[in-house]
């Protein structure tokens, strides 16, 4: 049964390649403000065509705004029958971008005094049935009300009727909640559903209405609107997505079912807009824009990375916020660093599209800055210190960044904080691992992300200009502060590292500065024309390094372009140099692994795969990654190889019931009713009440022919 569509690289493996031209500039901004980003542009302009080229993207539009300067253009196709060219004001389906917009819509309200956060939701909406436990507005916003998501997505992911609000909030009324309201972070568009009921019932107004008076009219948003099938919407762009190699329209679906969740209809100039709105102060107070922009922590102590209607984890300690969308006819995404003046904004009229990957390179250019740095060591316990203090670096730098001051001025909380990481790079293995990923959260008082915006606040009083860190990593801001503290006389000790973590930094920060050089952070992987070649500078660069930048993601993003230009035998290479540079990926085992399985290499490939799992039993090699890839495979025409992927998955998780009824639907589709009734078999001794069990009941009862 395919529930989510994969992240996984692979995906687009044997994609049929589809380009356009691009469409006129469209740019907001005098002539010398626009001359200033001109080379820019023509950078992020040749990126965009040739990213579109390799996943066979059919039209999009995108731009950014910083300061006073904007820039929008549309690319490729908005209407392939007709050849109609894309254009900024084309209009396309928000998806899930719409979620940030209803989280300010009662945002208003409360500020207005119409809505308590901490109110129940029965309070706005007292048609929604009562649940096990409370569920608040507060909650809702955060994903942690424990309102379930779809949960049979073949029926609610296609609904062709319209529906009005109390339709669409009968679809879920009556589900079980998933979890105790506060426990556990659960990704519902259901439960922004229901704020928009809330914004119903504390407006007095239909959602649509009190949307356009509220946000869209004030921001100047004139081109946001419910999105309706029977309306004359100009400038309207279609949806099409891939079947069997072959760009198909998108199937019609009514999205009114998640209307406040994903159902509007805007334009990347209104996306700007929004995001310019909200950072200018023009809907909200200072204060409920830094409490909306803030991640909210689940009952067990850890951060959910996700404020109010906002994700929040940010590459590289930046104040960012941002959310992506993803539904039929669609993909979204839209980001912005409010303390820069900075949004970004891409919508894309086809479903097999990376939103993600255009503003990453977007902001690259912009900011000469990495979308995020990683680092990588092949000693275990480097590995993990390194891991630990760029997680406390995004979050401390992140908070140093929106508040402009530490997270304490404690003298005593500051010793516990660098107490703290003593003590965890004191431990074994495993514990160090633990209180490292745990120390940026509240369950460990966010001892190490709090210990880097103190160090923050030093090296800024010093006179340091933080923005070279944010360019250049955690590593070069630890080694700052060591030859820093070492200058100051009757420096608390308690607020020092331990000498063997100072000679650790030191050699970290000699090796860092060899290899993030301008050549390393600068080179495009999609420009590079020979990339073996590339890949052996990479490996001499690094070799006897104790860090180096991790391009893992990076170098498979090539192996997928490679792959789905046809070229498997370059992209062997490229997954093959990928693994040589970083050995103890998860990542690089899992897509060698793929790839050996898939060239009828199955004992190789297992043996990756089972190496992969070993290394992060969540990643790209446990079964629902797999599952997903496998449809994948069947959506481009691949259905055969989807299944062998599923025949491996279910070798590597015998016990998950969910792989042999995936693959019990591959030999339906295939006409192997014997072989689809076996696996439905299997799957239902695993679980009995998996969620696809009543049809593949059905299927077991029915007369095969």
């Amino acid at each position: 049964m395919n529930k989510l569509r994969s992240t996984f690289v692979f995906a687009l493996l044997l994609a049929l390649i589809l380009s356009y031209q691009a469409a006129d500039n469209f740019v907001f901004a005098q002539t010398n403000e626009q001359a200033k980003f001109t080379e820019k542009i023509k950078r992020i302009e040749k990126f965009v065509e040739t990213q579109m080229k390799s996943e066979g993207t059919v039209g999009l539009t995108i731009g950014f705004v910083k300061d006073d300067f904007r820039w929008v253009k549309g690319f490729g196709l908005a209407d392939l029958e007709n050849k109609i060219p894309t254009k900024p004001e084309s209009s396309y389906r928000m998806a899930s971008v719409t979620k940030p917009m209803t989280a300010v819509g009662i945002l208003i309200l409360v500020e207005q005094g119409k809505i308590d956060l901490d109110a129940e939701v029965q309070k706005y909406v007292p048609y929604f049935p009562k649940k096990k436990y409370p569920v608040t507005i507060r909650q809702l916003l955060g994903h942690l009300g424990g309102i379930s998501h779809y949960r049979n997505y073949d029926l609610e992911g296609h609904f062709k009727e319209h529906k009005n609000t109390r339709d669409a909030i009968s679809v879920f009324e009556d589900f079980d909640l998933v979890s105790e309201p506060g426990t556990h972070y659960s990704y519902t568009s259901y439960g922004f559903n229901l704020l928009g009921a809330v914004i119903e019932g504390a407006s007095g107004k239909p959602y649509g209405e009190y949307m356009t008076e509220n946000v869209w009219g004030p921001l100047g948003m004139n081109e946001t609107l419910l999105d309706d099938p029977l309306e004359i919407i100009p400038n309207r762009v279609k949806g099409y997505q891939l079947i069997d190699r072959k760009v198909r329209n998108s199937e019609f679906v009514d999205m009114s079912s998640r209307f406040a969740a994903g159902g509007i209809r805007s334009t990347v100039p209104d996306m700007l807009d929004f995001a310019k709105g909200l950072y200018e102060g023009k809907l909200l107070t200072t204060k409920m824009r830094n409490e909306m922009w803030t991640t909210q922590t689940a009952r067990d102590g850890f951060n959910t990375g996700y404020g109010y209607g906002w994700g929040t984890r940010s590459p590289n300690g930046r104040f960012m916020v941002d959310h992506s969308g993803s539904q039929a006819e669609t993909k979204t995404y839209l980001l912005t660093i409010p303390n820069e003046k900075f949004a970004a904004a891409v919508a894309i009229n086809f479903e097999g599209a990376n939103p993600t990957i255009y503003l990453a390179e977007l902001f690259r250019i912009i900011f000469v800055e990495a979308w995020q740095i990683r680092y990588y060591s092949n000693d275990e316990k480097d590995g993990i210190a390194l891991r630990g203090m760029d997680i406390a670096f995004d979050e401390g730098m992140r908070f140093y960044s929106q508040f402009g001051m530490p997270m304490t001025r404690n003298e005593d909380q500051a010793k516990e904080s660098f107490a703290y990481l003593k003590e965890a790079l004191n431990s074994d293995t495993q514990k160090m691992r633990q209180s490292l990923e745990s120390g940026s959260h509240p369950i460990s008082k966010s001892a190490t992300a709090r210990m880097i915006s103190i160090i923050a606040d030093k090296l800024k009083q010093d006179g340091k200009n933080l923005d070279i860190y944010f360019k250049n990593g955690v590593i070069p801001m630890l080694s700052d502060y060591v030859k820093w503290y070492k200058t100051q006389p009757n420096y608390s000790e308690d607020l020092k590292f331990e000498r063997v973590f100072e000679e650790k930094i030191a050699t970290w920060n000699t090796d860092w500065a060899k290899v993030w050089n301008k050549d390393i952070q600068n080179f495009e992987i999609h420009a590079e024309k020979d990339m073996r070649a590339f890949g052996e500078k990479l490996n001499k660069a690094f070799a006897g390094m104790s860090v180096y930048p991790d391009y893992v993601n990076d170098l498979n993003d090539a192996v997928t372009n490679l792959a789905v230009s046809g070229d498997i035998k370059r992209a062997f290479q490229i997954a093959e140099i990928n693994y040589k540079l970083y050995p103890e990926s998860s990542t690089t085992n899992a897509t060698i692994g793929v790839l050996h399985v898939l060239n009828g290499q199955k004992d190789v490939g297992m043996s990756s795969l089972k190496k992969s799992l070993a290394l992060n039993p969540q990643g790209n090699a446990n079964a629902g990654s797999l599952n997903a890839m496998a449809y994948d495979l069947q959506n481009i025409g691949q259905a055969k190889a989807g299944l062998q992927l599923l025949l491996i998955a279910i070798e590597l998780h015998p016990k998950v019931a969910n792989l042999f009824d995936s693959a019990a639907e591959f030999y339906s589709n295939s006409k192997e009713n014997n072989k689809a009734s076996e696996y439905y078999r299997k799957a239902l001794e695993i679980d009995p009440n998996y969620p696809n069990a009543k049809k593949a009941k059905d299927f077991i009862s029915e007369p095969q022919k």
